[in-house]
């Protein structure tokens, strides 16, 4: 599968709106990432963030304070139902590779398109789901990490929480895909705030 698909002029500002909503969770004190559901011409019909540290707001459609309170989650469970004949169309944008839970529920879903700025080495679904392969999941279009300016972004605010979060094995991963971030993170830098 050709993962180097042409990429549509508002992909970059909408992957630059994951980053701003990751800061905005590791501010809350959240994993750092973030996630926008938008529409075949740009549009923007969700924004989401792990929202893990943060309570339940049912008014607001968001989840919290849960395990599976994760960026991508969030936007869906503000959805609810999508339309199945628009969905493909749609474009899931994030700031890290999504996890099996995400990948997995987005592929399910039928969004058709999904783009993300930084791989995630251990958690990313990419190291389990065959895009390409599955029945379910083989007309989605991958597009991971288009931007390396983004892609470095993404990383340095990620390093910490993959440190804290993942098995030795899968920081051992981390270093290997992004030694800078993951050197300054073992020297105990502050890397994932902007300096």
């Amino acid at each position: 599968m050709d993962s180097k698909r042409q990429l549509r002029s508002y992909d970059r500002r909408l992957l630059e709106e994951t980053l701003t909503l990751a800061r905005r969770s590791a501010e809350i004190g959240s994993a750092p990432v973030g996630a926008v559901l938008a529409d075949s011409d740009g549009t923007v019909l969700a924004r989401g963030r792990n929202r893990v540290a943060e309570p339940w707001d049912l008014r607001e459609r968001r989840i919290g304070d849960a395990s599976f309170a994760h960026a991508e989650m969030d936007l869906y469970f503000q959805l609810g139902r999508l339309d199945s004949e628009r969905v493909r169309g749609y474009t899931l944008y994030t700031s890290l590779e999504p996890c099996l839970m995400c990948g997995g529920a987005t592929g399910m879903i039928g969004v058709g398109r999904i783009v993300w700025a930084t791989d995630d080495p251990w958690g990313g679904s990419g190291r389990l789901i065959r895009w390409n392969e599955h029945p379910a999941f083989v007309q989605v279009e991958v597009l991971p990490c288009p931007y390396e300016d983004l892609e470095r972004e993404g990383a340095r605010l990620f390093a910490p929480e993959a440190k804290r979060a993942y098995p030795e094995v899968g920081w051992a991963l981390w270093r290997e895909r992004y030694p800078e971030f993951a050197a300054a993170v073992d020297r105990g830098e502050r890397s994932g705030n902007r300096e």
